[in-house]
């Protein structure tokens, strides 16, 4: 019993606990003297097995904010469409899906049909833009045209992002140059920020729905295109407030708190509520500018006791039980 209880102590609560916001049964983690702390550190291992993520407080215009269905797209200026100014058979294709490709690069390799079958003459295609090969339409041996599409390269490194937004009075707020935030529904955690670049205001008869782009930069280029998700857009006139993830926030009503992060330092911080968005929620006292709360593993954090991570080994009496058990 102690050895498994001594590698639930290594492991630093890798295992989640059961408490969620509004909903903190962290007491009965301590029972037996330790209580929940309010403030501790945090060593390198324990913020790796308990998978802690933060972001910071930010000044957002929450008195207003539209959410729409949001798309993720390639920008029409950075894709490309390999194509042949000429008939003739694909000798080689040299890149596979998914692969990077540099300006002038060699894609394709082409043998005119006028030379099919006498001095054959093979001609490469070069791609002009860097990118990643999305799509390729054809194989070795086919015969195509002139202009037939043999594959599409795009570059991910900006990503546009299409807002689907409904025909209601909200289409009289929405702007040019507005803040919005892109969550994807692969990598909720993730905030993805961007401005509002465009609208388009000419309602779709059969949707009844409008659209707006917003342009993200990705340099990663680990979003690829036809993601779906929700775009948050900022349209508040009045001054900013600070503001956080409601993934932040634990507690009950009236009472609620945040984990605030520095460095491996952690707080426990009680902080007043305000106005709420879809992914937000203003913050009217407990916190300032820029501090990191804590996103991620923040439940677990409840269970943190005073003097370290509380576990039963100090009234663990299994070992004599076991001995008396042998002499019964």
């Amino acid at each position: 019993m102690k050895t498994l209880l001594h590698i639930f102590a290594c492991l630093m609560l890798a295992t989640p606990a059961y408490a969620g916001a509004g909903h903190d049964h962290g007491e009965s983690a301590f029972a037996g003297g330790a209580g929940p702390a309010d403030a501790f550190e945090l060593s390198e291992q324990q913020i790796t097995n308990l998978n802690i993520k933060t972001e910071t407080v930010k000044l957002l215009p929450m008195q207003d904010a539209v959410d729409v269905l949001a798309f993720t797209e390639l920008l029409p200026e950075k894709t490309e469409s390999i194509s042949p100014h000429f008939e003739g058979k694909i000798a080689r294709i040299l890149v596979q899906i998914g692969e990077s490709v540099i300006a002038g690069q060699d894609v394709v390799e082409m043998i005119p049909v006028n030379s099919v079958g006498t001095d054959e003459k093979t001609l490469s295609l070069k791609a002009s833009k860097s990118g990643i090969v999305l799509q390729i339409f054809a194989v070795e041996g086919n015969v195509v045209l002139s202009g037939d599409e043999i594959m599409h390269i795009g570059d991910p490194s900006q990503m546009l992002i299409r807002g689907v937004a409904y025909e209601t009075p909200d289409i009289t707020k929405l702007a040019v140059g507005q803040t919005a935030e892109i969550h994807l529904d692969i990598m909720p955690e993730r905030h993805i920020e961007g401005k509002i670049q465009r609208i388009n205001r000419v309602i779709n008869p059969a949707s009844r729905t409008f659209s707006l782009y917003a342009i993200v930069d990705t340099p990663k280029g680990d979003i690829q295109p036809g993601l779906q998700g929700t775009m948050e857009i900022f349209t508040g006139d009045g001054a900013p407030v600070l503001a956080v993830p409601k993934r932040a926030i634990l507690g009950e009503m009236g009472a609620h708190f945040v984990y605030v992060m520095n460095g491996h330092n952690v707080e426990k911080r009680d902080v007043m509520l305000g106005e709420r968005c879809l992914h937000h929620v203003e913050v009217k006292s407990g916190l300032a500018l820029d501090e990191a709360v804590v996103v991620n593993g923040n439940y677990q954090l409840q269970y943190i006791a005073v003097g370290g991570i509380h576990t039963h080994d100090d009234h663990d009496h299994g070992d004599e039980d076991d001995h008396h058990d042998d002499e019964q």
